[in-house]
């Protein structure tokens, strides 16, 4: 069960990179987690893989995530959030949804430790 929900969000961490508005580091930090839960072989896989193994290893290790991270999710979240209100969730309920889902997005980002700084001070 681990494995899959591990899947299912890891593809929503993909989709962040790729759909402006939409977080993914912490898509993959879950689904990092999930799979460290199911498999040593997933883990492993997720901390070493070319595109997003070292953000996840370095969180997973205490190191935060990168002030670049960091700019790029919260910059385009903060364009892409806006517009998508305005003209791309014609319910009231949704609006709330997705306004709500970008604040959470934006705290969780932002109290995170950045990677740098913790390096400065170790």
């Amino acid at each position: 069960m681990y494995a899959t929900l591990g899947f299912v969000v890891l593809m929503l961490g993909v989709a962040g990179y790729v759909v402006p508005g939409l977080p993914g580091t912490p898509f993959l930090l879950v689904a990092a987690w999930l799979f460290s839960m199911s498999s040593e072989g997933l883990y492993r896989w997720m901390t070493t893989n070319r595109w997003f193994g070292e953000t996840v290893a370095d969180y997973r290790a205490g190191l935060g995530i990168s002030r670049k991270t960091k700019v790029v999710a919260l910059s385009s979240m903060a364009i892409v959030v806006p517009v998508s209100v305005a003209v791309g969730t014609p319910d009231w309920r949704l609006r709330v949804v997705v306004v709500t889902l970008a604040i959470v997005g934006a705290i969780f980002i932002l109290t995170r430790p950045t990677r740098e700084l913790v390096a400065e001070t170790s």
